[in-house]
């Protein structure tokens, strides 16, 4: 908004609201809920004036949805900031989020399907001097839910562009980074039985390479000793090393991860858990399933110990050939291979662990074949194969024998059929074949078989109609094998989204990055509405 020489700035922002109404249900693990409804939201608001960014968010949790840490419970304004950008340097004071590298020593961010909120509330600032070369610094605390953590943060990163910052001498092209952080917490010591250190240092490295036919990078992390409550109070270091890599050609990619993780949990807080005050991030080694049965089963990173490989093809069967077809078909390829570390406990408090030794217990492998085809302008058809062994004990129960390994395989057929005036239908069928190899048997919602059929109708570009029954048909309990009916409509307009639905949905994990938490089962009515402006 710009009058007479006078600019009043813009506004932006965006809502978010989350209800659910609960009838309980004995069978299905469907709690009674005092307050009936229950309720996430929040909201968005940020002011931009020339260089200077004004922000913040309102949280309201009356009550928080069942799954959500019942510490959430409140409302008010926890995140707030001011910025001042300029085109060399850049100051915040307040709320901020910031990763250094691939997160290995520091990550503050949001993931609101989680619940997790580690923003930072301090000072930061970013100087960039000349082209190609960026440091940010940074000192704060913490977020757990409506108050900071006890440990004081603080950080440098710095980013360097040697293409920008040496035109003359890098080769035209390639592109090459490097980068290094440093991070420190600290945190008084009140412990009566234990010496814990106060302060506890990390540090990390990086490179890269990047040209039209790949991209590699790596990252190397080492971190003192942080004996706290996710490692059991050890003493050990910790070390990380992550590479990324990918490859491009004719119609075809490849895309090879892996990473190497031993004692890397860091937490402000010594004594958090969960997902408490986190500090630090490691990328998931395998693929996000969007599909409801072959996320049934979903990878948690092992922070403080998880040695692991991802490779991923796809490749375009060319137009036109008898095999692709006229419109061609993508296939695409994922392998993901998640193990313990090789470690050798020497006490209580101390353990060997050869740096990237791979121990024999296999947490996680996911297996899986995506194949997409466009039939006629019409119709199209996507089909998925899915292998997955899943340590369970490990993934939801901190490793304590009840569950065993999960085997499953998986089946998926969705096709969709656009007709002449803007409609559309599109219908999914899912089939989950798993076994426990548990010798212990009791009685819960998520084993044996499942079946899975969806159906949906659309109406251009505003109008979306969705049924689907998952049913459990093989729990090894008779008096378990439910439906799970649920039916919703969405309506969709400019940035404005609301849905809203009625049925039973199943209990189980869900996990955004390799983070996870548990959702229990519910029945009844929700609502969910979301909108930019």
């Amino acid at each position: 908004m710009k009058s007479q020489g006078f600019d009043a700035g813009s506004i932006s922002g965006n809502v978010q609201i989350e209800a659910q109404s609960y009838t309980p249900d004995s069978l299905m693990g469907a709690p009674v809920v005092d307050e009936k409804i229950l309720s996430n939201a929040f909201v968005n608001l940020i002011y931009r004036n020339q260089g200077v960014e004004i922000g913040f968010r309102y949280e309201n949790y009356l009550n928080p949805i069942l799954g959500f840490d019942a510490r959430l419970k409140g409302q008010g304004v926890p995140y707030r900031y001011i910025t001042y950008r300029e085109d060399k340097f850049e100051i915040t004071g307040g709320d901020f989020y910031e990763q250094f590298g691939s997160g290995l020593i520091l990550r503050a961010y949001q993931e609101v399907a989680l619940g997790i909120d580690n923003a930072i509330d301090g000072f930061r600032f970013k100087l960039r001097p000349v082209d190609g070369v960026e440091f940010t610094g940074l000192i704060g605390q913490n977020r757990v839910f409506w108050a900071k953590g006890e440990g004081i943060i603080r950080g440098g990163n710095l980013n360097i562009e040697l293409n920008d910052l040496f035109p003359e001498l890098m080769p035209e092209n390639y592109r090459f980074t490097l980068g290094g952080s440093v991070v420190s917490k600290y945190q008084p010591d009140r412990d009566i039985f234990l010496k814990m250190p106060e302060n506890v240092l990390a540090y990390s490295a990086r490179a890269g390479v990047i040209s039209n036919d790949f991209a590699i990078d790596a990252e190397y992390a080492y971190k003192y000793n942080d004996p706290n409550a996710t490692n059991r109070q050890k003493y050990n270091i910790g070390q990380g090393l992550i590479v990324k890599s990918s490859f491009y050609g004719d119609g075809i990619g490849v895309a090879l991860n892996a990473h190497w993780i031993d004692n890397m949990d860091m937490r402000s807080d010594r004594n958090a858990r969960a997902q408490e005050l986190f500090l630090n991030f490691i990328p998931p080694l395998t693929k996000q399933h969007a599909y409801a049965l072959t996320s049934l089963y979903p990878l948690a990173t092992q922070f403080n110990n998880e040695a692991g490989i991802q490779l991923e093809v796809t490749y375009q069967i060319p137009r036109g050939s008898a095999i692709g077809g006229k419109y061609g078909t993508m296939l695409t390829f994922n392998y993901s291979d998640v193990f313990t570390i090789d470690t050798n406990n020497i006490d209580e408090f101390t353990y060997n662990s050869k740096f990237l030794g791979i121990g024999n217990k296999r947490y996680f492998r996911d297996i899986n074949l995506e194949i997409s085809r466009k039939w006629s302008n019409k119709f199209k058809t996507d089909a998925t194969l899915l292998n997955i062994i899943y340590d369970r004990d490990v993934m939801e129960n901190e490793g304590a024998p009840l569950y065993g390994s999960v085997f499953q395989n998986v089946i998926v057929m969705d096709a969709q059929y656009m007709f002449d005036n803007g409609h559309s239908l599109r219908g999914e069928f899912q089939h989950s074949w798993s076994v426990q190899d548990s010798a212990i048997i009791e009685p819960e919602n998520m084993n044996g078989n499942w079946a899975h059929l969806l159906v949906e109708y659309t109406i251009a570009p505003s109008w979306y109609f969705t049924v689907y029954d998952q049913f459990n048909y093989g729990n090894d309990d008779p008096d378990r094998r439910i439906h799970y009916i649920n039916g919703s409509i969405a309506y969709l307009t400019g940035t404005t989204r609301l849905q809203v639905g009625f049925g039973k949905q199943r209990g189980g994990i869900i996990c955004v990055g390799g983070i996870c938490r548990a959702v229990p089962a519910s029945n009844g009515v929700f609502l969910s509405l979301t909108s930019t402006f």
